[in-house]
């Protein structure tokens, strides 16, 4: 399998999918260029000083494929001007940089591009440079189709500085839709998972890019036949999406295009949705699970009395495995455990099934494990009782 490095966070992306030329003609042929241009960005002549500088700013034409396409484009650096693939035994010579842009300019983030040359580079606070570099940029551009071609590459002079580089986060996806969460859409931001939000997990014992966070998450849950649903990146942002090509359904998974249909399963049931946020593959496909809970909440911040978690999917006929909880821990660490209600699995008190873990932020929970160690603060708890993973969301004060 081919590998990429990609950095996460980029660029500041468009939410609508804009053409960059006027049409060719009125009835185009459709051609399949090679290639496509770079503009040569007008500082070039230039040092960036990337510790000082904002962003740099990339220009391009859009591929000639005879008509006015809606176009992906993503940007790629390397050291070297070499752009090889990556295999299971080779790096790539080359880093693509995680995000898009759906307009002919993109807004890149200096301190990202610092990030990929501390990587790709090798370089420690010992060894980095002190003398301006040169690196180079092309772009990436993608059609719905699959279709990919890539433009010239341009030289940049940067002084670049040092900046630790530690693992990166998973990255993870969110589904919002007519029956997730409480069925009406709302992509505000943060404040809206576990309302009309809801995370997809990470698989256990999975090893994440350490420099993208990239890897395959999933989702199981309940799904409603004829109800309408998608994935997001970012809350708040529409920019990454996945729908379904062409009518409603889960045959044509497609991301980015601006005119896909909502995912939407055949029959209610359940179902595993299979994210690759790496290769950008995405399946999904019916499941089972395990009975319908009430699941509880318990730990030294409450002197392990049982507390009620609040069901995240509230739409009619659903059947419930996603929960919430708000903790103020501001006071100091604390320890939290999940477990199912008193009288529920078998056991009088419910902790004949129970969730405990050692990962915090996030981490997955399993009967009988470890109290989860939580770091003093104000958190929005997302659990999926399904796969056992959970997730402390930070809210800011």
């Amino acid at each position: 399998m081919k590998k990429l490095n990609i950095l996460a966070g980029l660029f500041l992306g468009c939410v609508a999918f804009t053409a960059c030329e006027d049409d060719n003609d009125s009835n185009p042929v459709v051609q399949q260029p090679t290639t496509f241009e770079l503009n040569t960005p007008s500082l070039s002549g230039n040092v960036y000083d990337l510790e000082n500088t904002s962003t740099i700013r990339l220009t391009y034409k859009q591929p000639d494929y005879g008509y006015t396409a809606a176009v992906t484009y993503y940007a790629q650096v390397s050291m070297d001007d070499t752009w090889t693939d990556g295999t299971e035994e080779t790096e790539a010579t080359y880093t693509e940089l995680n995000g898009n842009s759906t307009t002919c300019e993109m807004e890149v983030e200096a301190s990202q591009i610092d990030r990929a040359i501390m990587v790709m580079g090798g370089y420690d606070e010992s060894n980095v440079p002190t003398e301006p570099i040169t690196i180079y940029v092309r772009m990436r551009a993608t059609l719905a189709s699959g279709y990919v071609c890539h433009s010239n590459s341009v030289a940049l002079s940067v002084m670049p500085y040092y900046m630790p580089v530690v693992d990166a986060e998973p990255e993870l996806w969110y589904l919002t839709g007519d029956c997730i969460g409480d069925g009406t859409w709302t992509n505000n931001g943060i404040q809206d998972i576990g309302v009309s939000l809801v995370p997809m997990s990470l698989i256990d014992g999975y090893e994440y890019d350490a420099t993208t966070g990239q890897g395959e998450i999933q989702f199981t849950g309940y799904f409603l036949a004829g109800k309408g649903f998608k994935l997001i990146k970012t809350p708040g942002s529409w920019d990454d999406q996945w729908g379904n090509s062409a009518a409603a359904g889960i045959d044509a998974p497609v991301k980015n295009d601006g005119g896909s249909s909502n995912l939407a399963v055949p029959t209610s049931g359940y179902y595993t949705v299979r994210l690759n946020t790496a290769t950008d593959v995405l399946t999904i496909e019916a499941a089972d699970a395990a009975d319908v809970y009430h699941i509880q909440i318990q730990g030294d911040f409450n002197g392990w009395t049982d507390a009620a978690m609040t069901a995240v999917n509230t739409v009619e006929d659903m059947n419930n495995h996603i929960w919430k909880y708000e903790l103020n821990a501001t006071d100091g660490d604390t320890t939290a455990k999940f477990k199912v209600a008193p009288g529920e699995a078998g056991s009088a008190d419910g902790w004949g099934l129970n969730w405990g873990g050692t990962g915090f932020p996030y981490g997955f929970g399993s009967n009988g494990g470890a109290n989860i160690p939580v770091t003093a603060g104000h958190y929005n708890i997302i659990f999926n009782d399904i796969d056992g993973f959970y997730y402390f969301y930070t809210i800011e004060e």
